[in-house]
């Protein structure tokens, strides 16, 4: 009588655990992967929306509004692109700049622009060229604002990173992870910045992914 061939209980252990140790190289590097994509993606965007905004400072010299206090609610949102950017020249086809670590969100009524990357002008929120815009009306600008401009100029555009949550100072009730960004002294001296987002110790280090009118990386003298 003939007999069937089959694995025996040790091949078959053999071949699960070369599978496990295959799948415990493999998976991590496709996770780091990954996060590298969105890190490109965010800066590619960054990019983009930068020469919007110079293109738009060329036609009206200044920037867009940036909704900080905003009086028009239904326009403008706090610290995102408004749509002046889109509409009616569209220096972006929109002005919805999504932000790929911004994936997951807390409940709760939100704006649509809530899941984009944050824009900030100087001029509208510690200045006065916006005062018309703004619920608060102010007369003078505020204490940051000489050294937002030597920071980072006239204007910024913020990634929450793979850590995804804003820092310095993130509320633990929008961060998916514990802890927050240390702060970064700029040249200014001011120490509430965000450090920037730096991957060399690792694509899932803290840090937020920055670009501003004077530096690439968010603040002048920085990597």
């Amino acid at each position: 009588m003939q007999r069937t061939k089959g694995f025996t209980l040790i091949e078959l252990l053999i071949v699960v655990a070369i599978i496990a140790i295959l799948a415990a190289i493999a998976v991590p590097n496709f996770l780091e992967a990954q996060v590298r994509s969105k890190v490109s993606r965010a800066r590619a965007d960054m990019r983009s929306a930068a020469t919007a905004l110079e293109s738009y400072h060329i036609d009206y010299n200044q920037y867009p509004f940036d909704g900080y206090n905003r009086a028009d609610t239904a326009r403008y949102n706090y610290w995102f692109m408004p749509i002046d950017i889109s509409t009616p020249v569209a220096y972006m086809t929109t002005a919805k700049l999504v932000d790929p670590f911004r994936d997951q969100k807390p409940g709760g009524t939100r704006h649509w622009q809530f899941d984009d990357m944050r824009y900030r002008n100087v001029d509208a929120t510690w200045g006065t060229a916006f005062a018309s815009y703004r619920s608060d009306n102010p007369t003078s600008p505020a204490g940051f604002y000489n050294a937002m401009l030597q920071d980072i100029g006239r204007w910024d555009i913020t990634s929450v990173g793979p850590d995804r949550f804003w820092g310095p100072s993130a509320s633990s009730s929008t961060s998916l992870f514990p802890g927050g960004a240390s702060s970064w002294q700029t040249p200014s001296g001011y120490t509430n910045h965000a450090q920037p987002y730096d991957a060399t110790n690792g694509t899932m280090s803290w840090g937020d992914i920055r670009r501003s009118q004077l530096s690439p990386t968010g603040y002048v003298n920085t990597p």
